[in-house]
């Protein structure tokens, strides 16, 4: 397990759907200083080249700013890069083999859906944090599966590890997450496809707050 830190609030993790690489650039250097607590980089459509060029930037910006840069799905890239750490899919490998490459330094993250059995395994193996979801309806991902706030629940009382939740999440629909125990809030297009990212992050990072064990 890393003995990096990772602050409980927004995990932001970027578009490439629906936004240029400028633009989503120019929204993510204009949030960053607000308080994000982790940065994925997520990119299933470019080529390796282009991928590496723009997780460089990205990982620029959060050196900056002091936030932690995961690359998700690729172990290779993350590695190359030297980037914080890796998020793991369903098909992305398991956590102890990644640990073997990526070393004791760096974050682990496991999405587990809503499989309580898949999420002791990867704490077990040594996941920094584990995620849950889709909390909600969500266009950013297809065939999903649905998390219920009861198994964040019973998730924050078996492991110590943070909770992650996404899928559809927005500063509106939030606060039973919180209350349930998630420790971070995955969001995707809630912030990027706004017409305010920054007035978005500020709400949701009011609701950590508000909502504070």
């Amino acid at each position: 397990m890393s003995t990096t830190r990772i602050n409980r609030g927004l995990y932001l993790i970027t578009e490439h759907v629906q936004l240029d690489f400028a633009s989503l650039l120019a929204i993510t250097e204009s949030v960053l200083p607000l308080g994000i607590s982790v940065l994925q980089y997520r990119n299933k459509s470019t080529d390796y080249e282009q991928k590496m060029e723009q997780a460089r930037q990205l990982q620029q910006l959060c050196q900056t700013y002091k936030v932690p840069f995961i690359i998700n799905d690729d172990l290779q890239l993350a590695i190359s890069l030297g980037a914080d750490g890796v998020h793991l899919g369903r098909d992305d490998g398991d956590c102890k083999s990644a640990r073997l490459l990526l070393g004791a330094q760096k974050l682990i993250g496991v999405s587990c859906y809503n499989d309580l059995a898949r999420a002791e395994q990867a704490v077990n193996e040594g996941a920094d944090y584990i995620a849950f979801g889709a909390m909600f309806a969500t266009s950013t991902k297809t065939n999903t599966v649905h998390a219920s706030t009861d198994l964040i629940t019973q998730a924050k009382q078996r492991y110590t590890v943070p909770l992650v939740a996404i899928g559809g999440i927005t500063p509106e629909n939030c606060e039973p997450i919180i209350v349930a125990g998630a420790d971070l809030l995955a969001t995707v297009s809630s912030v990027y496809l706004a017409s305010n990212p920054s007035d978005v992050v500020i709400k949701f990072n009011q609701q950590m707050v508000k909502y504070s064990s």
